[in-house]
């Protein structure tokens, strides 16, 4: 049972499985692309649904698993032959390990000649271990979490995000998936000094009883609200409007969404039960005005045009809380707010992959400068009463760290000779 057992842990710890699980996934993914033009979609919700693709999948954060434990024990492992302490397997922590016959030998000696060329020394009992510079393994490890954030977001992304789209109006409560959050207070849509976003939009929602204060939810990064993540999307119009025309005597009134950005798209609204429609629209601004004014301030006109069946009756605008009256023919909009299509989205996976993000640049500049400029060389000779065994590991300038340990070697030779 100890050797199955030990056969699949350096199975699950091995580089291999990343690779394959990936060339796995690639092949689902050609074959999916035979079928549909949405092939990531698809294969997204293959894996939701199918527990041997999630069982894949899950195997690279378990390999990233038990390879942190297993860096950390040979981590270990080293220092504690360094220093003299029986470990096993001692040929597997070292890169290279070289048998001479016993011989006479200065430790003193030997200390000196390391210490000359600036390596640290550590004598215990018949062995003598000798290192310089500085481990990569901090880096090591880091860059080992930071595939395991990365892998076990994308898991927790493919299996169990949700995404609701809500229309977030100004002045009425968030709606949130799993009820109500506070009241959005306003929306807003600004200039921005920044290098990748020229604008920025704002949805500033009051305190509620749920306890999340006042917020600000912006375009990035997405922040997180009563369990979901808040992501703005489009710009719209939520309009309230009154109709009546000679022909309709009792009117029409409704409240409605308007897809009317940026200024000059147009939407309309069909009048039930008439020939009637109302095509709106904001106006576009002349040159050298600002652009989005109406955003910006809330001051919203919007342009409109009246049409019975294919034909224009008339054209005009009117600013919020105004009306247009022509030829028995009214139309009033006391109402005009902003509002913004906004995806809800249900996802954890993505707090494991943004700290991922954040990982891989702690490790980048752990290891960058190390290995540079202070790469770990360790050596270590264990001198026993018909053999000596030396044995030699470099993260780094390999060369120069095999000459000075061949030259050791040399010189514990030249002692048997003698």
């Amino acid at each position: 049972m100890k050797r199955l057992f030990r056969a699949l842990i350096a199975a699950g710890s091995s580089r291999a499985v990343p690779p394959i699980v990936i060339g796995l996934f690639f092949l689902f993914y050609i074959g999916v692309a035979f079928f549909t033009d949405e092939t990531l979609i698809t294969l997204m919700a293959f894996t939701r649904r199918s527990f041997f693709l999630a069982a894949l999948l899950a195997l690279i954060p378990l390999n990233c698993a038990l390879r942190i434990v297993r860096q950390t024990t040979l981590y270990l492992n080293v220092r504690r032959a360094l220093h003299g302490k029986p470990v096993n397997s001692q040929s597997e922590l070292f890169d290279e390990a070289v048998e001479l016959p016993a011989s006479t030998y200065d430790l003193p000696e030997l200390e000196g000649r390391l210490a000359a060329v600036g390596y640290k020394t550590g004598r215990s009992g018949t062995a003598l271990g000798a290192w310089r510079g500085i481990s990569v393994f901090p880096a090591r490890l880091l860059f080992l979490i930071g595939f395991f954030c990365l892998f076990t977001g994308i898991l927790i992304t493919t299996t169990t995000r949700t995404a609701n789209r809500r229309m977030v109006i100004e002045g009425e409560p968030m709606p949130m998936p799993d009820g109500t959050g506070g009241t959005v207070e306003r929306i807003t849509l600004a200039n921005a000094s920044g290098l990748i976003l020229a604008r920025t939009l704002a949805i500033e929602v009051a305190s509620s009883n749920s306890g999340y204060g006042k917020r600000t939810f912006g375009l990035y990064p997405p922040t997180l609200y009563m369990g979901s993540f808040v992501y703005p999307r489009y710009l719209g119009i939520a309009l309230y409007f009154r109709f009546s025309a000679p022909d309709m005597p009792a009117g029409y009134e409704t409240h409605c969404s308007l897809n009317c950005y940026p200024p000059g798209k147009e939407d309309n609204v069909a009048i039930p039960g008439s020939p009637y429609r109302i095509v709106f629209s904001t106006p576009v601004p002349e040159p050298g005005t600002e652009r989005y004014r109406s955003y910006m301030t809330g001051d919203i006109t919007l342009q409109f045009k009246v049409l019975k069946g294919k034909d224009v009756l008339f054209t005009g605008s009117a600013p919020a809380g105004g009306e247009f009256v022509r030829d028995g023919y009214r139309l009033a909009l006391p109402d005009i707010r902003r509002l913004v299509i906004t995806d809800f989205i249900g996802d954890y996976g993505v707090l494991f992959i943004w700290s991922a993000g954040l990982i891989f640049v702690a490790a980048g500049g752990i290891w960058l400068p190390i290995r540079a400029f202070f790469p770990r060389r360790e050596m270590l000779l264990r001198f026993e009463a018909d053999l000596i065994t030396a044995y030699s590991r470099a993260e780094g300038r390999s060369r120069k760290h095999a000459g000075v340990f061949h030259e050791v070697l040399d010189l514990v030779d030249a002692k048997r000779d003698e």
